[in-house]
């Protein structure tokens, strides 16, 4: 009987010290609005770092935005998203593309690569600072921001992890003909429901058209995780497959399907988890890999 109170103890003890290290595994963090300096062009970014002892180091994530978003993207989503990293010890910096957000740019400059450059960019910025890992470093998008995220593992394998939320791939069907009008007129004017038009060069979409996507994604060896919804009309839900597909030099990849989702995932739906369900899935995911 003695023996079997002692066991029950420790156990008990045992339980509770488990508790205890849960309990202190949720990072404080501190946030800060910067400015990075890119080529030619500042890059305005938040910085989200999680409060570490002394020595310690914590791995950290690129966050790039979809078309016509901004870094604090949809409903306000990165704002939440990057706490939550710094919360389980990964920090991140996510920042505007030339045009977008803070950037005092003109965006008629912009093209996919120069959301790459700035991404790596950004990166660079990430490891020089003391507390990150340089080896752990991590990229996400969301949409557009996706397809930067694809097309920055693809250039710089220094990225360690891949993350996209409905992540744009390939031509879109109406770029031939936005082209013919950009050719014409000098760009093509996006416009938006909830934003001023962006105007888009022809740099833009020759930039897009001549990208080999396959060859791309052959190029990638880290860990790659898509999110999904089932019911995106912006990204189609095969693109996800697609991607998957094409990515036969990772290490780990996955598809996280969001049974109902659609592009947003709910951010403007009151009551709406998912933003919670795929910032979970996405900090497991780095946890994991990174």
């Amino acid at each position: 009987m003695k023996k079997l109170l002692l066991l029950s103890l420790i156990l008990l003890l045992l339980a509770s010290c488990t508790s205890t290290e849960k309990a202190q595994e949720e990072y404080t963090y501190t946030e800060e609005v910067i400015m990075v300096e890119g080529d030619g062009h500042m890059i305005p970014a938040t910085l989200t770092l999680p409060n570490v002892k002394e020595g310690e180091k914590v791995a950290a994530v690129v966050m790039c935005h979809g078309n016509g978003s901004t870094r604090h993207e949809a409903g306000n989503a990165y704002d939440y998203t990057a706490p939550e990293l710094a919360k389980a010890g990964i920090a991140s910096i996510r920042f505007d593309y030339i045009g977008n957000g803070d950037s005092t740019e003109d965006y008629i400059d912009y093209t996919h690569y120069k959301g790459v450059e700035d991404a790596i960019t950004c990166k660079e910025y990430l490891e020089n600072i003391p507390c990150i890992d340089g080896d752990r470093i991590g990229i996400m998008g969301w949409s557009q921001g996706g397809r930067v995220a694809f097309l920055t593992a693809a250039e710089d394998d220094d990225f360690k992890s891949v993350v996209t939320w409905a992540g744009a791939y390939g031509v879109k069907p109406s770029d031939k003909d936005e082209y013919e009008v950009a050719l014409k007129d000098g760009y093509y004017e996006v416009t938006y429901d909830w934003r001023g038009p962006l105007k888009q060069a022809p740099a833009y979409y020759e930039c897009s058209m001549n990208i080999d996507y396959p060859a791309e994604a052959a190029k990638i060896k880290a860990p790659y995780l898509l999110i999904q919804g089932t019911n995106d009309t912006a990204v189609a839900p095969e693109t996800a497959n697609t991607v998957f597909a094409a990515l036969t030099a990772s290490v780990n990849k996955s598809i996280f399907w969001v049974d109902g989702g659609e592009h947003t995932f709910g951010v403007f739906t009151p009551g709406d988890t998912t933003l919670v369900t795929i910032t979970d899935e996405t900090i497991a995911w780095f946890k994991e890999t990174l």
